[in-house]
């Protein structure tokens, strides 16, 4: 409806305001195709630039949130940790090793529910990761739930023997390159020597023809 303001979510509302301001500017003032869209672009810009610096700033404490919280737990300071790693959790809780250390620190003080919890994110994060399934099949027989035990223990061992299949093919291919390069070196060596082959048996007469008749060696 004509003059109702849109409500706005606090944290959005002051970049949310500068862009609406940039094109409000440009509606009412019009100019040429090209200046509308430098003027756009000036607003746009430093916008841009803030909210990577912000991302940057927030991804930096985030790390040094969990690197306190890894010290911690060196420490066996299992409550500071635990602070730590939900700190670095509220700032980026896209990273999975933060879960899968808070997860490892809730198992260390019995609290395997929540350690359930944890591991549970770090499989949504990045799925059929071994340690994880490990970690939750441990989790699981503490509070005696043996299907959901079993269950991640036969990933954790499907992961396993994926594993090791993985690690054969790598190194059938390592070992197919190696051979190919062997290969392709005796392949050259064995050029190199019927060329000099060839070079040594050339006739001196031959290589008298590439004289001309004055005995001075033609440029050919």
């Amino acid at each position: 409806m004509p003059g109702q303001l849109l409500k706005i979510p606090f944290r959005a509302s002051l970049n949310w305001n500068l862009m609406h301001s940039a094109i409000f500017f440009n509606s009412m003032y019009p100019k040429p195709p090209a200046l509308k869209f430098g003027l756009f672009l000036l607003f746009l810009i430093p916008l841009m630039i803030g909210a990577c610096t912000n991302e940057v700033q927030i991804r930096k404490s985030a790390l040094k949130y969990f690197n306190e919280g890894n010290s911690a737990l060196k420490h066996r300071d299992y409550q500071a940790a635990i602070w730590n790693y939900q700190k670095a959790i509220s700032l980026d809780s896209e990273t999975p090793n933060f879960h899968y250390n808070l997860g490892l620190t809730y198992y260390e003080i019995g609290n395997y529910k929540e350690s359930i919890d944890s591991f549970k994110r770090v499989e949504m994060l990045v799925p059929n990761q071994s340690d994880t399934y490990y970690n939750l099949a441990l989790a699981y027989n503490k509070i005696s739930e043996s299907r959901m035990a079993d269950f991640y223990y036969n990933r954790y061992q499907d992961m396993l023997s994926l594993r090791k299949a993985q690690e054969r093919l790598e190194e059938v291919r390592k070992e197919q390159e190696r051979e190919k390069r062997i290969s392709e070196s005796e392949a050259k060596k064995t050029v190199l020597k019927y060329n000099s082959a060839v070079s040594a048996k050339k006739s001196p007469q031959d290589k008298k023809s590439k004289k001309g008749k004055s005995g001075i060696p033609s440029w050919e």
